[in-house]
């Protein structure tokens, strides 16, 4: 239901006792996802019609390709172009809450694996199913099922784009599991994925800086979160600390090299544990936490997204949180996924 409340209207989601507030005129897509809400649709632009919606009472303008229409009661009309002039009352059929996922299992196309540079990571691009649109948000991860239903979880590398899905996973000849994985890549032409997963997503926290720390393929991650915040125009200062045993092991520096050029609000501090006899580095050598706090001296007015082994998580949070960090303020999968005893 819409009803005015000043220059505000609140917009119930009947099926799902949910509601939002969305300004007269204002989009409704728009504003439903500004608060966090998401519609299960496969475009933005009326064309899946997936976003089919009732109009119960009231008046709504949506937009089509002959122009702009107006929706009377018991007229459907496509939420994603649509706008109210006035009290409506609509019924969403398929709308998800703040923080509501439906998770899915799909076989996705495998496009590539291939190695990055010089490392022991491969890129990886999968395509989910045509008319399948991967409901997931930038930070999330993926379960791969193995043809032997083990499985492995990965973080998503690269923010919510259409069908791709971007997965950076290191080469473990040691272990089974992983040279099954690799075997499948290369030689399969399709895997199964369950997603999404995983609650470390950007954050609205009010601090002037947020810190994007990672530790080997823990990058994944923070790309995926580094990308969102550049789409959203975030105006924080941004730092992206990647910690690898040595230079050769960042192995896709140059992206936020690239990025560093590109905002000026981006900043990239590569941090290596060691260096072989003779090898040059003129950055930070040793941990990175110690790295941070050498930079900075205090992080009471900081946000922290964590990605790594849960003994760095740890340690990185642990730290700095004697130098100010809030810990409302720091966030990390591993909180979920080894927890503390």
């Amino acid at each position: 239901m819409i009803t005015k409340n000043k220059r505000t209207l609140r917009i119930e989601c009947l099926h799902k006792a949910a509601s939002f507030n969305v300004a007269c005129d204002e989009n409704f897509l728009a504003a439903a996802k500004q608060q966090g809400f998401r519609l299960l649709r496969g475009c933005k632009n009326g064309v899946c019609e997936v976003c089919e919606t009732t109009l119960l009472s009231g008046e709504v303008v949506y937009r089509t390709s002959a122009g702009l229409q107006t929706a009377t009661p018991g007229k459907t009309f496509l939420f994603c172009t649509a706008s109210a002039r006035g009290p409506a009352e609509v019924r969403l059929h398929r709308v998800l809450a703040p923080g509501e996922y439906i998770v899915k299992t799909m076989a996705c196309q495998i496009e590539s694996a291939e190695l990055l540079g010089s490392s022991d990571v491969y890129q990886v691009v999968l395509q989910t199913p045509a008319g399948n649109m991967p409901d997931y948000v930038a930070g999330q991860y993926l379960e791969v099922i193995l043809p032997n239903g083990e499985r492995n979880a990965f973080s998503i590398a690269n923010r919510p784009d259409g069908r791709r899905l971007e997965l950076h996973i290191q080469h473990l000849p040691d272990r089974d599991n992983s040279r099954l994985l690799l075997q499948t890549l290369q030689e399969g032409k399709s895997i199964q994925v369950e997603l999404p997963k995983g609650e470390c997503t950007l954050k609205q926290t009010g601090t002037d800086k947020a810190f994007f720390v990672a530790a080997g393929t823990g990058f994944t991650q923070m790309k995926a979160l580094l990308e969102e915040a550049f789409e959203q125009g975030s105006d924080q200062q941004l730092y992206l600390y990647w910690g690898a045993r040595r230079p050769q092991d960042l192995y896709m520096a140059e992206l936020p090299e690239k990025w560093q050029c590109e905002y000026e609000n981006f900043h990239f501090v590569p941090v290596v544990g060691d260096l072989l006899p003779g090898q040059e580095w003129e950055g930070h050598v040793g941990m990175l936490h110690d790295a941070m706090i050498q930079d900075h001296g205090k992080f009471d007015d900081a946000t922290v997204y964590a990605s790594g082994s849960p003994n760095m998580v740890y340690s990185v949070t642990d730290t700095l949180i004697q130098y100010g960090l809030s810990d409302e303020c720091v966030f990390s999968d591993v909180f979920a996924y080894a927890p503390r005893k």
